[in-house]
């Protein structure tokens, strides 16, 4: 019996596996393998190059027309004026952009805060299992729905309680969406930085006799201050961004005001108010457009740095929390007894500390305990009501008008007999076009990031790039597409086409790729490529069987995550030429992949511009349908990621 199981175990170990090969040709193989991976990793660098000598370039050029001390003190901003009576006073659409975030950032910071409060602190596993996948799919929600929200839904409440003499297009209510649209990503990222605060600290709260709300608001926020602080200026950046929000509740008016209640137009909304006319190449105003996306770019880059310096310091000073204090070391100021003493004072250091005092009743206490907790509850649950009475609103609206042929349908003059059937397969162009491109670059940039990363200067360029792009507002993507894949390659691209379109799209969701794989790469446990290598693998067998495979749930998180964002984008969209509708479909073929386009965020934008009741129920019926296919996609991605953290745990 023995004989045979050693036969067997011999006969294992000498069959040829999908694995083996020659080493001469795995050596090979692998040589190749990094070439291709480092070629890949590179475009995240071209990309960020690329962004920043195109805005540099038109901007320089619109300032040898266009003196810069009247774009910086100029009180109008009237670009498309005859050139005699044009005014560029960026201070306009800067006082409105400001105007929207500073709304948007009173109701995103308290909203977001105490939800990260409560799934950090008081909800259970089960809640918190429902709520934070909730929660990170409303901020997946695209923003042209969240502007649906603002004018149809804020604005006429707004108008018809508080607020009588509201004007239809108004800061106010675009500042509120904005707020709900961002309060997710500081509710993530704080509960992140709470959680990494060491358990001891809580325990010690408790013992010193403080109460749950005590020892957040006196230990673990004052912990986690440079995580919180983090991701309230990333959300700060998205704030100030956002783009279709703002184009369809705010205005598209340029007022130098501080009034909220009146139409104002912010710097991404003049980007796209241009980008639907015809904007002829090398003008003062096509210019105008770049030097605004520079201005943006350059306040949204300044951001997000502070927010990953933030983030690292708050990752160092949660590891130096369970150190002993350097005063406590310090023999001289310990104040330690001799052998053979007793010490009966207590040490220098200690005595300084302040005392711990609770000068309110106990009753007191507990009540604002109860009053905390509410609070954090109440706010943790904000996005889902928001989120269902946006739906509810929608699905009265809109569900009337949902049937097949309003699926299959082209769109028409006659409200009644439009349809959504172009947008539909416009927008399966887009993603088609995304797929084929954003999967192997993304994975494969985190391939060689996580796996073949030497710590020299160009791979930190690279990290960088990546951690910056991932945050760049999609108006910003747009300016690129249309100078780059329009302009410059429209001998290949056809100009405005499905193919610009495509390529647009899958600039601005390959960080997002990149980002997600390369943390599914990290959390395979280490033993499994050690237990390769062990036997006889290369890097690239290693890849190829156990690592890549492992985070395959982790990966295809993240490529789902893009493909949300793909078909929900907007804004960079109409900076590329996509089109109020269109009434045929572009065929398969590489004509089809330059022929002119509309997708379904787009229709769903030009529809909510006119005023007819017919074509603005069109409109809420293309939401429900759009809502609900992103929000399967975003609720799938999050399921899909939690399972591949729970596999190894």
């Amino acid at each position: 019996m023995e004989g045979k199981l050693d036969d067997g175990v011999d006969a294992a170990l000498l069959s040829e596996s999908h694995w083996e090969r020659s080493l001469g040709a795995s050596l090979l193989q692998e040589q190749w393998l990094r070439l291709l991976l480092t070629v890949l990793a590179s475009v995240p660098i071209l990309i960020a190059l690329s962004i920043v000598i195109t805005l540099l370039f038109e901007s320089v050029s619109f300032f040898a027309d266009i003196p810069l001390w009247h774009f910086l003190v100029d009180t109008d901003w009237t670009p498309q004026m005859q050139a005699g009576n044009a005014q560029y006073g960026i201070i306009v659409l800067v006082t409105a952009t400001l105007m929207v975030t500073v709304i948007a950032m009173f109701v995103a910071i308290p909203v977001g805060l105490m939800g990260a409060i409560y799934l950090a602190e008081y909800a259970g596993a089960n809640v918190r299992r429902f709520l934070k996948p909730a929660l990170e799919s409303l901020s997946g929600v695209p923003t042209v729905i969240f502007g649906y929200f603002a004018l149809l839904f804020l604005t006429p409440l707004f108008r018809n309680t508080i607020f009588p003499g509201i004007s239809g297009f108004n800061a106010l209510s675009a500042g509120i969406a904005i707020g709900i649209l961002v309060a997710p990503t500081i509710s993530s990222l704080s509960e992140e930085a709470l959680r990494r605060i060491p358990n001891e600290l809580r325990a010690g709260a408790l013992a010193l006799g403080m109460t749950k709300s005590e020892s957040i608001v006196r230990v673990l926020l004052p912990g986690a201050l440079p995580g919180v602080m983090a991701a309230i200026a990333l959300a700060l950046s998205l704030a100030l961004g956002d783009t279709m929000i703002a184009a369809i509740a705010a205005g598209q008016r340029p007022v130098l005001t501080l009034n909220p209640f009146v139409p104002i137009e912010t710097m991404t909304a003049f980007i796209v108010s241009v980008s639907l006319g015809t904007v002829e190449f090398g003008s003062i105003v096509f210019k105008a457009i770049f030097t605004v996306g520079m201005v943006l770019f350059v306040i949204t880059l300044a951001l997000n740095l502070l927010s990953s310096w933030l983030t690292r310091r708050g990752e160092e000073r949660a590891t130096r929390m369970l150190l002993p204090a350097r005063e406590l070391k310090k023999s001289s100021d310990v104040g330690a007894a001799q052998p053979g003493q007793l010490l009966t004072e207590p040490p220098m250091a200690v005595s300084n500390l302040p005392k711990l005092q609770f000068p309110e009743p106990a009753s007191r206490r507990f009540w604002f305990e109860r009053g905390f907790r509410m609070l954090a509850t109440f706010a943790a649950f904000t996005g889902i009501v928001v989120l269902m009475v946006l739906f509810l609103d929608l699905v009265v609206a809109g569900f009337p008008r949902l049937s097949w042929d309003f699926l299959t349908s082209f769109s028409s003059r006659r409200p009644l007999e439009s349809g959504i059937y172009a947008p539909l397969v416009g927008s399966l162009w887009m993603l088609a076009i995304v797929l084929v491109l954003v999967v192997p670059i993304g994975v494969g940039t985190a391939i060689y990031l996580e796996e073949y990363y030497p710590d020299n200067l160009i791979n930190r360029a690279i990290s960088t790039s990546i951690a910056n792009l991932a945050a760049v507002p999609s108006i910003i993507y747009g300016l690129l597409g249309l100078e780059l894949f329009v302009r410059v390659l429209r001998p290949i691209t056809g100009g405005y086409s499905i193919l610009s379109a495509g390529l647009t799209l899958s600039v601005i969701v390959l960080p997002v790729t990149i980002i997600a794989s390369r943390s599914a790469l990290a959390a395979v446990p280490k033993s499994l490529r050690r237990g390769g290598y062990a036997l006889g693998m290369t890097k690239e067998q290693v890849l190829r069987t156990i690592a890549v495979p492992t985070a395959l749930p982790g990966i295809l998180t993240g490529v789902i995550q893009s493909v949300s964002r793909a078909l929900g984008e907007t804004a960079a969209l109409v900076a590329v030429g996509a089109l109020a509708s269109i009434r045929f479909l572009p065929s398969l073929s590489l004509d089809g992949l330059r022929s002119q386009y509309t997708v379904l965020p787009v229709q769903i934008f030009y529809w909510l511009q006119e005023s007819d009741e017919a074509v603005q129920a069109n409109a809420a019926a293309a939401t429900i349908v759009l809502v609900s296919i992103v929000l399967v996609l975003n609720v799938g991605g999050v399921l899909l990621r939690d399972y591949s953290s729970r596999r190894f745990t």
